[in-house]
């Protein structure tokens, strides 16, 4: 899905949701994209069951050369 939008859901239903960042973020965007996390735990409560984040680097090798 990328409309970035839930659908709703019954009692035992579960729903994933995967955001995918590349590139440079800067301390702005940061400051905000955890302000919003906070948020949505305290509007979903226990329904939100978790939010993991897991940073990973592109190796050289696979980076898009720059534009000379």
């Amino acid at each position: 899905m990328s409309g970035g939008f839930i659908e709703p859901q019954q009692d035992g239903d579960h729903q994933v949701v995967i955001f995918t960042f590349a590139g440079q973020i800067d301390q702005q965007d940061v400051d905000q994209w955890n302000n919003d996390i906070s948020n949505l735990k305290q509007v979903f409560g226990p329904r939100l069951m978790g939010v993991t984040i897991k940073g990973e680097s592109t190796p050289v090798q696979f980076m898009r050369r720059q534009q000379r």
